[in-house]
C-alpha cells in the first residue's frame, strides 16, 4: 500500500473578541479567549468548541476537538470532529496580532492506494 497526504484548502481561522474562530464549509469552531495564549506562548494542547454549542449551552459546551502545534513548531494542528485540519503558525500568529486579516485552513486527507506489483521473472522471448 502506498500512503499519500493531500491538503485542500477548507476555510480560514480569524481572531473575534480575543478567540480563535476557525470557519470551515461544515461548522465554525471556536478556541477560547483563555486558551489561546495556552496554545501559542504555552505550546499546551486546547480544546475546541463548536460556535453553535457554546451559544446553546449558555457557555458550558462539550469540546468537539482539540488544537495543538506542530512538532517542527510551524503549524496549528486541528482535530475536530475526527478531522485533521491545519494552519500555518504564522498566519495564525498574524490574523491574531491584526497584521493578517485571516489565516489559512487546509483539511488533511491520508488517502491510502494499492502498490501496483511487478513481477521479477524475465519473460521468455522465442524468436
Amino acid at each position: 500500500m502506498n500512503q499519500e497526504t493531500t491538503f485542500e484548502h477548507i476555510g480560514a481561522a480569524r481572531q473575534y473578541g480575543g478567540t480563535l474562530r476557525i470557519d470551515i464549509k461544515t461548522m465554525q469552531a471556536v478556541i477560547a479567549r483563555s486558551d489561546v495564549g495556552r496554545l501559542l506562548v504555552d505550546r499546551w494542547p486546547v480544546d475546541v468548541f463548536d460556535i453553535s454549542d457554546v451559544m446553546r449551552t449558555a457557555g458550558e459546551p462539550s469540546p468537539v476537538g482539540r488544537a495543538w502545534i506542530s512538532r517542527s513548531g510551524k503549524a496549528v494542528m486541528y482535530l475536530i470532529s475526527g478531522v485533521k485540519y491545519i494552519s500555518p503558525l504564522a498566519q495564525v500568529k498574524g490574523a491574531l496580532s491584526g497584521e493578517r486579516k485571516y489565516a489559512n485552513v487546509s483539511v488533511i486527507r491520508d488517502i491510502t492506494r494499492p502498490t501496483l506489483a511487478y513481477s521479477s521473472s524475465v519473460a521468455e522471448v522465442t524468436a
